[in-house]
Formats: structure tokens, C-alpha cells, sequence
């Protein structure tokens, strides 16, 4: 799940506490207010007493929009805080009551949000796809990706756009399509896989067959286990014969 950690300075606290009344939710209300007011600064002459804003008290538009102007001229130099904190040319007063930090990112890398199984799905699909360069390995000849540790048993086939980790081992006659298998996972023979997620240190034992799930790490598959749509907590154990559909399984803290 996306965290959503926001970091806060405690004179900015300490506004949206003033105005508790008019915010419900830091991304919805006290985030856009932030983002409104950061340039809502005012340029006072040095010396000059600065005036705080109330309800019926603004800084005119025209000096308003001015200040803006010149912030925005300015906003890419790298002493851009620094300097509007002192005032645009080191001689005048400004008031800031606050600046919002962003990070721009490249085109080289990744950021997508992930809030749901579904979007986990698809992000996995995504490093095995379009974003592969996350996992630093290259594609095989059979556009998937393979660690060099990995074992496949006979007439094991790995489709396109899967990937196995590192020191996993297959059995035979398995089939692999559209997943990503995590490290150090024992598969045994006659298994399919598709659609699905398998995290780290999984062991599935022969003839099991499992379809568009997330399996976390830990887990044991008895066998001849069917999953269809399930997401399968870290530790559990499937016993042997066991069919779910669209089920979530988790095991039982004592």
C-alpha cells in the first residue's frame, strides 16, 4: 500500500491546526492549501514591518502577481529557497510562511501508484515489460528473464514476459506464463503458473495450478493445489487437493 508519508515543518503543523476547522484530510484539503499559498509571499522594503494576512486583509493583485513573475523567473537556480527567504535580491523582506518540496524525476525512472492487488499485478508485469531495467537483468532470447542460478527441469517451458529469480528450481514438465517467481522457490513437476505472482521462498509441490494470484513469501503448496484469483498470505500452508477461487488466506496468529 502507498503510505502516503508527508513531511512537515512544525510552524506548518501549526497553521493547519489554526484552521482545523476548514481541513479533513492532508491530501484533499491541507496539501492543495499548501501548494496555493507557498507563493502567496510579500516583498516588503527592508526594515519594513512585515504585515501578517487575515480574512479581509490581501496583498493587492498587481503586487501579487509581480511577486510570482519573479519567483517562477527564478525558480530553477539552485539558491532558489535560499534567496526568496531573504528576498528576490538580498536587500528586501519577504514572508514566507512555507515552501512545498517536490521531486522531479527523469524519464529513466519509475513511479506508479500502487493501492490495490490489481495495480500490484501490473506493476510486476511492468519489470518484466516495459520497465525491465528495475530488475538489472537483460532479456533472454525468449524475451523473459532468467537468473543464471536458476534451474529448469525437463520440458519446462518459460514463456515470454515471466521472469525467475534467483536460485529457484523447477521440476518437469512445468509451464510458466505472463508471472514473475521470486528467489530461492522449489517448484516441483507438473506445475502451472499463470497470470500470478510468486514471492521469495515458496515451495509448490507437483500438479499444482495456479491462476492470476499473488503468492507471498513462505508459502507451501501441498499437492495437486488449485488457485484461481487468490491471494495467498506470507506463511501459509495449502494443504494437498485444496481448491479456492477468488479467496484470500491467511494464516491464523495464535
Amino acid at each position: 500500500m502507498d503510505a502516503h508519508m508527508y513531511a512537515f515543518k512544525r510552524s506548518v503543523l501549526q497553521d493547519v491546526l489554526d484552521r482545523k476547522d476548514a481541513f479533513q484530510s492532508l491530501k484533499q484539503d491541507v496539501l492543495p492549501y499548501l501548494v496555493r499559498s507557498q507563493l502567496q509571499s510579500e516583498a516588503l522594503p527592508k526594515g519594513a514591518p512585515l504585515v501578517e494576512e487575515n480574512g479581509n486583509e490581501k496583498v493587492s493583485t498587481q503586487n501579487n502577481q509581480a511577486m510570482v513573475s519573479q519567483i517562477l523567473a527564478n525558480a530553477s537556480t539552485p539558491s532558489f529557497h535560499e534567496s526568496y527567504e531573504l528576498g528576490p535580491n538580498g536587500s528586501a523582506s519577504v514572508r514566507r510562511t512555507h515552501k512545498c518540496g517536490a521531486y522531479i524525476a527523469s524519464n529513466s525512472k519509475y513511479c506508479v501508484r500502487l493501492n490495490s492487488i490489481q495495480a500490484f499485478m501490473d506493476i510486476n508485469r511492468d519489470v518484466i515489460g516495459e520497465a525491465n531495467h528495475l530488475s538489472g537483468y537483460s532479456f533472454s532470447a525468449h524475451n523473459n528473464i532468467i537468473h543464471p542460478s536458476a534451474e529448469l527441469g525437463s520440458k519446462t517451458t518459460v514463456g515470454p514476459h515471466c521472469m525467475l529469480g534467483e536460485g529457484s528450481q523447477m521440476g518437469d514438465k512445468c509451464s510458466v506464463k505472463r508471472s514473475v517467481i521470486g528467489r530461492h522457490c522449489r517448484i516441483g513437476s507438473n506445475v502451472k503458473i499463470v497470470n500470478s505472482v510468486v514471492m521469495n521462498h515458496v515451495t509448490i509441490a507437483d500438479g499444482c495450478s495456479i491462476q492470476g494470484s499473488v503468492i507471498c513469501s513462505n508459502v507451501q503448496l501441498q499437492e495437486r493445489v488449485s488457485l484461481r484469483d487468490c491471494q495467498v498470505g506470507a506463511g501459509f500452508v495449502v494443504t494437498a487437493g485444496s481448491e479456492y477461487k477468488g479467496e484470500s488466506l491467511a494464516r491464523k496468529e495464535k
